[in-house]
C-alpha cells in the first residue's frame, strides 16, 4: 500500500474519532438518545417475544444465575453490615410504625387472617388434629400433675407416720410390681391423649362460629392501635443487633441448600414456560408496556445514567481510545487503503 493511501487513511481516522466525540459531548447525546429510542422502541413493535429469543436459553440463564452462580462471600457480609447500620439508624427514633404501615393495609390485613376458611383456620385445625400436638399435650398435662404429686409428697415428708408408711408401699410396689408404674404413666399418658383430643373437638367447633373471631378481631386491632404508635427503634426490644446477624446467616445458608432442590429447577422452568406461553407470540413493546415500562421511563434512566457516563469516558480518554482500537481496524485493513489508493 502507498504512504498516501495510509496518510488518507490516518486522516479519517482521525476525523472519524474526533466526530464521536463530538457526538458524545452532553448537549449533543440527548439529541441521539431520543432519536435513538424512538427508532428502537418503535421496531419493538413488530418483533414478537419468540423472534427475540427462545424459551431454552432463557431457561438456562435463570439456571445460571439461581441455580449454579456461587455467591461470594462477601455479599452476605455486606447484607449483614447494611442490616447493622440500618439497625442502629437514627431513622428508627423518628419514624413510627404507622409512617411504614398504614391502618388501613393493617386492618385489612389482619380481617384477611380472621376471616372464616383463612389460612389461620387451616393452620389451627390441622395442628389440633395432628397426633404429636396431642401427645405433646398430654406430655406438658402429666409433667403438670407429676410435679403437683410431687409437691403433695414434700407436704406429706412434714408428717412422719404418712410419709414413712407411703415409702414402705412404694418400695414394696417396686420390688413386686417393677412395671407397674411405667403402666400406670402409659395408661395415664393415653386417657390423657384421648381427653385432649375430646376438648380439641370442642374447638373445631368453636371455629365455626364467628363470635370468637370477633373477639379475637377486636383485640387484634386494639393491640395494632397501640403497636402503631411505637417509634420504629421499639420493635428492636425484640430482637437483638446479634439475632440480625444471626437471621442473615440462616438465610443464607437456607437458600444455599433451597437452590440445589429439584423443585426450585422446576418452578424456575413451569414459570419461564408459561410466559412464553402467554407472550411468546406478542410484541416486545406490548410486553413491556405490560410490565408497566413506558417509551418516557425508558429515555428518562437512559439519559440519567449515559450522560454521566459519557462525561467520564470522555473525560478519562476511555472513549477515544476504545474509538480508535475499532475504528483503526477498518481505516488501515487491506480492502479500505486499497480503496484510497486506487484514488489517489
Amino acid at each position: 500500500m502507498t504512504e498516501s493511501a495510509q496518510a488518507k487513511a490516518r486522516q479519517l481516522l482521525d476525523a472519524h474519532v474526533n466526530f464521536w466525540l463530538q457526538e458524545l459531548a452532553p448537549d449533543r447525546l440527548a439529541a441521539i438518545v431520543h432519536e435513538e429510542i424512538t427508532y428502537l422502541y418503535g421496531e419493538l413493535d413488530r418483533i414478537s417475544l419468540n423472534e427475540a429469543v427462545s424459551a431454552a436459553k432463557i431457561r438456562a440463564t435463570a439456571h445460571r444465575y439461581a441455580l449454579e452462580m456461587e455467591i461470594g462471600g462477601a455479599i452476605p457480609e455486606l447484607f449483614g453490615e447494611i442490616a447493622n447500620l440500618v439497625y442502629e439508624h437514627p431513622a428508627q427514633y423518628d419514624t413510627r410504625v404507622s409512617d411504614i404501615f398504614s391502618s388501613r393495609i393493617a386492618q385489612e390485613f389482619i380481617e384477611k387472617v380472621f376471616e372464616s376458611g383463612s389460612l389461620l383456620d387451616q393452620a389451627v385445625r390441622q395442628i389440633q388434629q395432628s397426633n404429636p400436638f396431642k401427645v405433646f399435650l398430654a406430655d406438658v398435662v402429666l409433667l403438670a400433675v407429676k410435679g403437683y404429686l410431687l409437691e403433695q409428697n414434700k407436704l406429706l415428708g412434714t408428717a412422719p407416720v404418712i410419709g414413712a408408711g407411703l415409702r414402705r408401699l412404694r418400695a414394696f410396689l417396686d420390688q413386686r410390681l417393677p412395671s407397674l408404674q411405667d403402666g400406670i404413666e402409659e395408661a395415664s399418658h393415653q386417657l390423657l391423649e384421648r381427653s385432649i383430643g375430646n376438648t380439641l373437638s370442642l374447638l373445631d367447633q368453636l371455629l365455626e362460629q364467628g363470635e370468637y373471631r370477633e373477639q379475637a378481631l377486636a383485640a387484634t386491632l386494639n393491640l395494632w392501635d397501640e403497636i402503631s404508635t411505637w417509634p420504629l427503634s421499639r420493635l428492636r426490644d425484640f430482637t437483638s443487633e446479634n439475632d440480625l446477624q444471626e437471621l442473615m446467616v440462616l438465610g443464607y445458608e437456607f437458600w444455599r441448600e433451597f437452590r440445589e432442590t429439584d423443585y426450585l429447577t422446576s418452578i424456575i422452568d413451569a414459570g419461564v414456560d408459561f410466559f412464553f406461553d402467554k407472550y411468546g407470540e406478542d410484541s416486545l413493546q406490548k410486553i413491556i408496556s405490560e410490565m408497566g415500562v413506558t417509551y418516557e421511563m425508558i429515555e428518562s434512566e437512559i439519559l440519567n445514567y449515559s450522560a454521566d457516563m459519557a462525561r467520564l469516558a470522555l473525560n478519562q480518554g476511555i472513549a477515544e481510545t476504545m474509538l480508535r482500537r475499532h475504528l483503526e481496524r477498518f481505516y488501515f485493513s487491506v480492502g479500505t487503503l486499497t480503496i484510497l489508493g486506487d484514488n489517489t
